[in-house]
């Protein structure tokens, strides 16, 4: 299966219900499922469908963005505005290439389960993630997939 990925943004809504309407198009136009079904959390907070393991997804949003990301396998996915990096974490890095290393951190705990809390600890990105910078402008996207995987990107306006 490919892996979807829905994008937004939304400047004034809220961007967790965005993210949600987002994984309900996604799940509708690409497999069919209608209505969403039930979503509940592991213990680090992973989203999960318990009624459907065969579909595995991740939300994230941001500054006005939200993201969906939708597989068969498990998949993390986040999402940042490109702005000035916080100079306590950035090391010396430039705002964009902070902003893609921690998206590639995150997405790859989001995708593990172990909660944002993880990222409190050295977190190596893992290599199978991939950064879609050119879907909304102005943010950084990444996705990590359990596998290599063909991803189709949508923007909805």
């Amino acid at each position: 299966m490919k892996l979807f990925l829905y994008a937004a943004v939304c400047k004034d809504c809220s961007e967790h219900d965005l993210a949600c309407r987002l994984l309900a198009l996604c799940a509708e136009q690409e497999l069919g499922i209608k209505p969403l079904p039930e979503i509940a959390r592991e213990a680090g907070g992973k989203p999960f469908f318990p009624e459907r393991p065969d579909i595995c997804f991740n939300l994230s949003h941001s500054r006005g963005a939200a993201v969906c990301a939708l597989h068969d396998r498990p998949v993390g996915v986040d999402v940042e505005k490109i702005r000035p990096a916080p100079k306590r974490l950035a090391a010396g890095l430039a705002d964009e290439a902070f902003f893609r290393l921690w998206t590639a951190k995150e997405a790859t705990v989001k995708r593990r389960g172990l909660g944002i809390g993880a990222l409190m600890r050295p977190v190596a990105p893992d290599p199978l993630c991939r950064c879609v910078a050119d879907l909304l402008e102005g943010y950084l996207i990444t996705v990590c997939p359990s596998e290599e995987a063909e991803i189709k990107a949508v923007r909805i306006e």
